[in-house]
């Protein structure tokens, strides 16, 4: 009966960011944390794929897989960048699916040596669940003290799908200096309030998520470069933190480009701790290779003896392109 309830306290906990892919390596699927940073990287074009698995121990995961393509469109000495990410976020529990497609395109502009990005995104939103997976009041059998799905549900106002059109925007700052790279941003998510509800005449429109984020790429002498990183965000009276630190070692003349390790730490300001998420990766050639692992540290962790959340992320940078000749014209006299 534990695991049921935690099962239960865990997927009420989740539904106030359920509209919203919940990714402990955040930084490596930059279209779902900021629409700007469609076209932040150093190359031609970009493919990056994200699986994130929860909870299994309880029985039915929570799983969700995000894939994004974006590419840079370079405008005299700026960039208009366009991109696409697909998103499915699945709760096997009830049948709770969420599928999402969405369009982004930003702007980037240089202005006395600093990156200033700014990038808008729409897309479609479609979500579906099992309503004879799940129980309701009109179910529940007094004499007997269980659920008995063949009753009616009484609920004549309910939907098994449904659809909307959503809007995210985002802006971000970056600027180089000699040894320091620091990234900021502030990206607002359902700008446009779109109606999320099963229900047939809905009522309550879909609150604004606000998210600040940064992170900074410090060199140190020789081979090693410290990434520190930092999300939050929150809507209405839901927040949520990360904060952590990766350490990077670089390799010279290999197809191994740098190997690195660290730590992010998830809480809340006004609840409990979430979990501390041990991270490695590595950059072999053109794809970057990210593994986390959140232990839960949580109140949750004393009714489930593994605590696991197994995240993996895979990214594609292909190189600018370079022609093979090149040939100066010259004047004939």
């Amino acid at each position: 009966m534990k695991k049921y309830l935690v099962a239960i306290i865990f997927f009420c906990t989740m539904q106030i960011f359920a509209q919203d892919v919940h990714l402990s390596q955040f930084y490596t699927a930059q279209q779902n944390l900021n629409p700007a940073l469609a076209g932040f990287y150093n190359g031609e074009y970009r493919i990056a794929g994200n699986y994130r698995s929860q909870w299994r121990e309880i029985g039915d995961p929570i799983t969700t897989a995000v894939i994004a393509f974006d590419k840079k469109f370079h405008f005299y000495s700026d960039e208009i960048d366009g991109g696409i990410i697909v998103v499915k976020d699945q709760f096997s529990g009830f049948n709770q699916n969420t599928n999402k497609i969405f369009l982004t395109g930003s702007y980037k502009k240089l202005w006395k040596y600093n990156e200033i990005r700014a990038g808008i995104q729409a897309g479609i939103v479609l979500k579906s669940t099992d309503l004879k997976t799940q129980t309701f009041p009109n179910q529940w059998v007094y004499e007997t003290g269980i659920f008995d799905q063949n009753l009616s549900n009484g609920e004549n106002d309910i939907s098994q799908s449904q659809n909307f059109i959503d809007v995210n925007f985002g802006v971000a700052w970056s600027k180089t200096f000699t040894k320091f790279k620091p990234t900021l941003g502030l990206s607002l998510f359902h700008v446009n309030r779109p109606k999320d509800t099963y229900f047939n005449t809905p009522t309550e429109r879909l609150r604004m998520r606000q998210v600040v984020h940064g992170e900074a790429v410090i060199d140190l002498n020789g081979p090693v470069s410290i990434e520190p990183k930092l999300l939050y965000m929150w809507t209405t009276k839901a927040q949520d933190a990360l904060i952590g630190s990766n350490v990077k070692y670089h390799f010279k003349d290999s197809k191994v480009k740098n190997v690195y390790a660290g730590v992010l730490y998830r809480d809340g300001f006004g609840r409990n701790s979430d979990a501390v998420i041990p991270i490695v990766g590595l950059t072999y050639n053109r794809f970057d290779v990210g593994f986390s692992y959140d232990v839960n540290i949580s109140t949750l962790s004393d009714y489930s003896a593994r605590k696991s959340t197994l995240e993996f992320s895979l990214i594609y940078t292909a190189p600018l392109f370079s022609p093979k000749n090149l040939s100066i014209p010259c004047d004939r006299y």
